[in-house]
């Protein structure tokens, strides 16, 4: 992805979500966008949580979406099928959801993960 691309698609998260930076480590490496103030659904905590976006061979495969470790659902606990990640200096929290990606909106990416937290509360 060149400059001109990753820029338009820290544009586009932020204008959608309310702020996204660029924090990717490395010029070769894809696109990692920060989502410093993404909002969660109830029972999810913190109702405000960081998320960070990595844009592996976008468009052609969805985003990987990881959430700040501190998030838990109904009963304190993380999200179902987690796993921790490392990236750009932290552990982040991943988890599996399932849903069929084809296009090549950022901003609906991010919506269908955030899916997750709608119709699941654990």
């Amino acid at each position: 992805m060149d400059n001109v691309q990753r820029e338009v698609l820290v544009e586009r998260l932020a204008l959608a979500f309310g702020d996204a930076q660029d924090v990717t480590p490395a010029a070769d490496q894809p696109p990692h966008i920060l989502l410093p103030k993404l909002v969660l659904p109830r029972p999810w905590k913190p109702a405000s949580t960081r998320a960070l976006t990595i844009w592996t061979n976008w468009p052609f495969e969805r985003p990987q979406f990881l959430v700040d470790m501190a998030v838990v659902g109904d009963g304190g606990e993380p999200p179902r099928s987690n796993h921790d990640v490392y990236a750009v200096g932290e552990t982040w929290r991943g988890f599996s959801f399932t849903f069929a990606w084809a296009g090549s909106d950022p901003v609906r990416a991010v919506q269908m993960w955030m899916e997750r937290f709608t119709v699941e509360r654990s």
